[in-house]
């Protein structure tokens, strides 16, 4: 992952706050990888239903369901 020193992410999170700050460590972390740049592009423009797609094919291809992945995660993120 591309290095931000504490300076840039100070500055990151003054002028947009934590999501900025986020995406930028994902730009930086993934810049050579061309299905993570679309993905982030696909966030930044707010294309709801293509992130969803492309998640729907990440869990199809490793054989897992994409439904059941999704119960899990709001399980975990809401305590139970």
């Amino acid at each position: 992952m591309g290095n931000l020193n504490i300076m840039q992410l100070m500055s990151v999170l003054r002028s947009g706050g934590p999501q900025a700050a986020a995406l930028q460590l994902f730009q930086n972390g993934f810049s050579n990888n061309a299905e993570m740049q679309n993905l982030i592009q696909m966030a930044q423009s707010g294309n709801s239903k293509g992130i969803q797609q492309f998640a729907q094919n990440f869990f199809n291809q490793r054989g897992r369901n994409f439904n059941n992945e999704l119960q899990n995660f709001m399980r975990l993120i809401n305590g139970g």
